[in-house]
Parts: structure tokens; C-alpha cells; sequence
């Protein structure tokens, strides 16, 4: 009998001590969320998949939400409500722990540091006022922007794909191996991506995209544009500032642009369908084609044809050339200029004769002087437009220049 009120005794104890214990860390549970009344947090264990963490936090419009993950993607929608909900899923058992969610005044950070192996299907979900700035940083993973934000938005991933949707503000992304595609940026813009393409609806501020091995596609820019590709084509709209483009192999199509352009690849065509500033134009395998520039040219290629339609100011120097092409220049009738053109001829030359060469320069305007030199093995000639003007130098080797006006051109739709 003894024996057995000595067990009840002990398991007595045990129970007692059982409650306290349940007692106090409910009273810990409370401590925390007193500490944090805009906090709510759920935690879904689903072995399957990991397990899945969600908070949500109430904010002010204009915050700034903070997300850095060693991996993930990470998945942002928009809303019209003062909260920010943090839902990730595909957490590894083990560290549940690693995930952290705070709050400071109207900023909310999320961060992950794995503990050991990264789960292969962690993922971020945040919800966010329209009106907000993000900071998003992941270690592998795509980056999406779902609905229009405004505010700044920064953010990186060594591995992914970034996709945007419109923002009113400041835009600055970068991925080491993945395209890029972004909706409307009223803002400037700095897209970076180590191996694929960039496409850009449009930007009504400034606007970077560098690419190491892909295509770019950027629409309108307010201001100035600079784009690089290592390999890829690059088309570009309307340029309201500066504009420089180039490409280690590919073409490149701009719209008009409203100060200097400076165009060059190192293997494609060039076409320039506007132009009121300086323009540079540059390519080491293919055609150039300058639509409407009233500024001065530089446009070389060393193996294609040269097409300019020129509306000279009166100020500075044009160079048109090519050593294995066509030279074709269009002016209006009214134009002030002076125009030298010269062609080399390599290969066969009869002296003595004023027609038996295959190449020739052709105008719609009357040559000063018109020559063919023996000993250089030349055609040359000079053109003085309406009293002279700007100058305009024509060369080709191996091929013929046309001198035309400029109302004698086919339209765009007959060409």
C-alpha cells in the first residue's frame, strides 16, 4: 500500500510540473506578440514539400520590404491594403528556425541562411501595398513582380529569370544567368544579366542594360540609353538623349534619336531611322543605314553598303565609308554642302579610258570636277551645293556611289 501512494506521489509531481511548463511557454507565445501587435504568424508543417511559414505586418504606404535569401525564388503581388503577408514554402524541417521576419517602423525584412543542405523548392510570397520599395536578394531563384508598383525597386539573384511588371519609380536588376522582362519603368532603369536577353517595354528616365550573350529589346527612352550585348541583337525606339549601343555580334535598329548616337557591332547591319545630334555609326560586317539625321556622320563598314539621307546644318563633317559596298547619299534639293567622293579600284583598271570601268559615282546633282586617275587608280569627284556648305566625304573600294536628292527617295512602304 505504501509502494503505491509513493507512485502516486511521483506521477503526481510529474503532471504538476507537465502544466507548468505548458503554462509558461504560452505565456512566452503571449510576451512575443505583445511585443509585436501588427505580427501575426502561422507555421503548416507539410512534410512533402517542406514546411510552409507565413507573417503578416501592418505598414504604412512608402515602406520598404527587405528580402534576403541564400536561395528561392521570390514571387511579389500587389494589393491596396496597409499590410505586408510573408508566405515561404518548401522549408527544409530542420531549419525552420533559419527563417526570420521582423519589423521595423514601415520596413519588414525576411531573411533565410541555410543551416545546411538548401531545399531545391523554397519560395517567397509577399503581398505588398502598390505603394512600396523592395529590396530582394536571392542566391537562386526567379524574381517576379506580379501588378504596378510605385516605388524604387532593387534587387539580385545569381540564378533566374526576372520578370516585372510596371513600377513608378527607380529600377536596378541584375541576374547572373537569366532573361530579363520588364512592362513599363517611369523611372530610370539599370538591367544587368550575365547570359540572356532583356526586353524593356519602355523607360521614361535613363536607362543601362548590359548582357553577356543575348538579344535586347528596349522600347521608348525619355533620356539617355546606353545598351551592351557580348552577342545578340539590339533593338532600341525612340531615344530622347544620348544614345550609345553596341554589340560584339548581332544588329542593331534604333529609332530616332534626339542627341549624339554612337552604333557599333563587330558583325551585322546598322539602321538609324532618325537623328538630330552627332552620329557614330560602325560595323565590321554589314550594311548601315541612316534614316532623317540633321547632324554630322561618321559611318563606316568593311563589308556592306552605306545609305544616308543627311539634312546638313552648316556645322561640322560627314564621312560615308566603305571598302567593299555601296555609297548612297541622299539631300535635299536646297542643301548647302560641299561633297568629295573617291573610289578605289583594286582590281582591274584599263588606262587611258573614260567609261571602261565597272564602278562609277552617279548625281543627281552637277559635278565640279569628275576624274579618273591612273596612277592612283581612282574616280573622283566634287560637288558644290547651293554655294557650298558642310562637307561631305564619299569613299568605297570595289564599288559605286550615288549622289541623289532627297525627294527622289521611295518612300518607306516602297522599299
Amino acid at each position: 500500500m505504501t509502494r503505491r501512494i509513493r507512485l502516486f506521489l511521483i506521477l503526481l509531481c510529474f503532471a504538476v510540473r507537465l502544466m507548468g511548463m505548458s503554462a509558461l511557454a504560452g505565456e512566452v507565445e503571449k510576451q512575443s506578440k505583445d511585443r509585436n501587435p501588427n505580427r501575426n504568424r502561422n507555421v503548416n508543417r507539410t512534410r512533402s514539400l517542406g514546411e510552409s511559414r507565413s507573417e503578416s505586418f501592418s505598414v504604412s504606404p512608402g515602406g520598404t520590404l527587405d528580402v534576403s535569401s541564400e536561395v528561392g525564388s521570390i514571387l511579389i503581388s500587389v494589393w491596396e491594403k496597409n499590410q505586408v503577408v510573408v508566405r515561404v514554402q518548401g522549408i527544409d524541417p530542420d531549419d525552420l528556425d533559419q527563417v526570420r521576419m521582423t519589423q521595423l517602423g514601415s520596413t519588414v525584412r525576411v531573411e533565410y541562411h541555410s543551416s545546411g543542405r538548401r531545399p531545391r523548392r523554397m519560395r517567397f510570397e509577399v503581398s505588398i501595398p502598390s505603394h512600396f520599395n523592395l529590396d530582394l536578394r536571392t542566391g537562386g531563384g526567379d524574381i517576379e513582380l506580379q501588378g504596378p508598383l510605385t516605388g524604387d525597386l532593387r534587387g539580385k539573384t545569381s540564378g533566374g529569370d526576372v520578370l516585372l511588371a510596371d513600377v513608378s519609380g527607380r529600377v536596378d536588376m541584375s541576374t547572373s544567368g537569366g532573361n530579363i522582362r520588364t512592362g513599363k519603368i517611369q523611372g530610370e532603369g539599370y538591367l544587368k544579366t550575365s547570359g540572356g536577353d532583356i526586353r524593356v517595354e519602355m523607360v521614361g528616365g535613363n536607362m543601362d542594360v548590359y548582357t553577356s550573350g543575348g538579344n535586347i529589346s528596349v522600347g521608348n527612352v525619355g533620356k539617355t540609353l546606353r545598351a551592351q550585348t557580348a552577342g545578340g541583337d539590339i533593338e532600341i525606339g525612340d531615344v530622347g538623349g544620348e544614345a550609345t549601343v553596341s554589340t560584339a555580334g548581332g544588329n542593331i535598329q534604333v529609332g530616332k534619336v534626339s542627341g549624339r548616337a554612337t552604333l557599333k557591332t563587330a558583325g551585322g547591319d546598322i539602321e538609324l531611322n532618325g537623328g538630330s545630334g552627332i552620329v557614330s555609326a560602325i560595323t565590321a560586317g554589314g550594311n548601315i543605314t541612316l534614316d532623317n539625321v540633321s547632324g554630322s556622320v561618321e559611318a563606316r563598314t568593311v563589308g556592306g553598303d552605306v545609305t544616308a539621307a543627311l539634312r546638313p546644318s552648316g556645322q561640322g563633317r560627314s564621312r560615308l565609308i566603305t571598302t567593299g559596298g555601296e555609297v548612297t547619299l541622299y539631300l535635299p534639293a536646297n542643301a548647302k554642302a560641299t561633297i568629295e567622293a573617291r573610289i578605289r579600284v583594286q582590281g582591274y583598271w584599263k588606262r587611258g579610258r573614260r567609261y571602261n570601268q565597272d564602278y562609277e559615282i552617279r548625281s543627281d546633282f552637277k559635278a565640279d570636277s569628275y576624274e579618273q586617275d591612273d596612277r592612283l587608280r581612282e574616280i573622283r569627284a566634287t560637288y558644290t551645293l547651293n554655294g557650298g556648305g558642310e562637307t561631305i566625304w564619299l569613299e568605297t573600294v570595289e564599288g559605286n556611289i550615288e549622289i541623289r536628292k532627297l525627294e527622289s527617295r521611295p518612300r518607306q512602304d516602297e522599299r
